[in-house]
């Protein structure tokens, strides 16, 4: 048994699965010891995603990503996105491999392949064993990053500038050109701002203020009584 297990993991084309899985266990044996980070490619998709829909504007993603180019555009299309790069791959590897060991397996014996003397007769069986083992993986690769999608959601920092013209609620006694805080809700826990205003404005615990401008040498916000 252990005999035809390597026969099979060894014979073409479940060979060059076998191949890419082993770099897959590798480089995941890699990541849990922290030598790598299993975001390490997520860059450059993303970089490569935002020109291609920079020059696509107004295509509709959803529903076959159309005008999008290679990798992007494969991705996109079969719903593999919203994981990392490296979690989709070695996904797509497992299943190809599986299903690529399973069918030859089964078919090489009960269509008597071994049996076949011409050599380019069965490189081309297994040409097509292996496209069809990769296509066949895709759908299924898709469902099962499904449920992925929610663990890997990730959030972008609020930039302090985008901010400007949101309403905040003093929380300081007043508010002068050199102290105050406000608070802004930003339908979570809140936010508090360093905040600061002229003497004359007298702007004072419980005003409502608007943010005018953000100075990034100190980190605070001039503000302008509502």
């Amino acid at each position: 048994m252990m005999e035809l297990f390597l026969n099979n993991l060894t014979s073409f084309p479940v060979v060059i699965y076998t191949f890419l899985l082993a770099i897959i266990i590798g480089y995941w044996i890699l990541a849990l010891i922290g030598a790598v980070d299993i975001e390490m490619f997520d860059l450059n998709f993303e970089v490569d995603l935002d020109l291609e829909l920079d020059g696509n504007i107004g295509t509709d993603i959803d529903s076959n990503a159309t005008g999008l180019s290679g990798v992007t555009g494969f991705m996109l299309k079969w719903g593999l996105t919203g994981v990392p790069v490296t979690v989709v791959v070695s996904i797509l590897v497992a299943f190809s491999w599986l299903i690529c060991y399973v069918i030859v397996s089964i078919f090489y014996p009960l269509f008597l392949i071994d049996k076949i003397s011409l050599g380019f007769i069965k490189t081309i069986i297994g040409f097509v064993i292996f496209v069809v083992s990769f296509g066949l993986a895709i759908p299924m690769t898709s469902w099962i990053i499904k449920p992925l999608k929610k663990v890997f959601i990730t959030h972008g920092a609020v930039k302090k500038s985008s901010l400007i013209g949101c309403e905040c609620l003093v929380k300081t006694g007043h508010v002068t050109p050199v102290f105050g805080q406000a608070t802004y809700d930003d339908g979570g826990a809140g936010m508090i701002f360093d905040v600061r205003a002229e003497i004359a404005d007298g702007v004072k615990k419980g005003d409502w203020v608007v943010l005018v401008e953000y100075n990034e040498e100190e980190g605070s916000y001039l503000v302008k009584k509502i």
